[in-house]
């Protein structure tokens, strides 16, 4: 269900075209939540649409007011109901948001490659991949935006792992190629989540989901992924 969850955040969050920090900052406030307080399957959704109203006024020079985060809801709460969802959600987080945001972390690896922006593209539809698969919350954010950075040089041929991504990234060639690994492994599966699928199937985001998906598919093997074998539960 978790799956399911932020797969609609994603769809939530390009609706209202927030920052990609936003996206990031709501996912973990529900991750934190989720791991503190027992949450009934019909308040889930409660939850994932508070977490993204608390991360846009966090985030965002002008955030969304209440009554759109209802509306993207189909009004299944009232505005109030999401006010008091705000105020639990921060109390049980003890007014904490502070978050070693992914994004950040890929800004500063980018500084290597002198910010190339088809690079750095493929690299955030990789970066959020780690949202949707429950696999990579073992990773911190810098692990998984080195790895995000490190497969998108590999499937665009800019090179290698040099010292400089060494140094930005904090995080040799051998360190990144767990987490790299399982992004092929994601890739290389059936589309399971398909807000996030179509959002970068877009043009404006170079289609990296077509494209990764089919260099993924090719490549899996030579890179020691086995997708027979693996299993995978990305649709927790």
């Amino acid at each position: 269900m978790r799956g399911i969850l932020v797969d609609w955040l994603i769809e939530v969050h390009t609706r209202f075209r927030l920052l990609p920090e936003t996206l990031f900052l709501a996912v973990n406030i529900v991750d934190r939540f989720l791991s503190a307080k027992i949450v009934e399957l019909d308040k889930l959704q409660l939850v994932g649409v508070t977490a993204m109203f608390i991360a846009a006024k966090y985030e965002e020079v002008f955030s969304p007011g209440v009554q759109y985060f209802r509306s993207v809801a189909d009004d299944g709460f009232t505005e109030e109901e999401i006010l008091q969802a705000e105020r639990y959600v921060l109390t049980t987080l003890n007014y904490n948001l502070s978050y070693p945001n992914p994004m950040n972390f890929l800004r500063r690896i980018s500084k290597a490659d002198q910010y190339d922006y088809e690079t750095r593209t493929v690299a955030k539809y990789l970066l959020e991949i780690s949202l949707l698969d429950h696999r990579f919350m073992g990773y911190a954010p810098s692990h998984v935006a080195a790895a995000a950075m490190y497969l998108s040089r590999m499937m665009l041929e800019r090179g290698p792992w040099d010292a400089d991504l060494v140094h930005y990234s904090d995080y040799t060639e051998e360190e990144v190629l767990p987490v790299f690994r399982l992004m092929i492994d994601y890739l290389a599966r059936p589309v399971k989540h398909e807000a996030f699928f179509k959002k970068y199937a877009s043009k404006k985001f170079m289609k990296a989901s077509i494209h990764a998906r089919q260099w993924a598919k090719r490549n899996a093997s030579a890179h020691g992924v086995n997708i027979e074998s693996t299993t995978h539960e990305d649709s927790r």
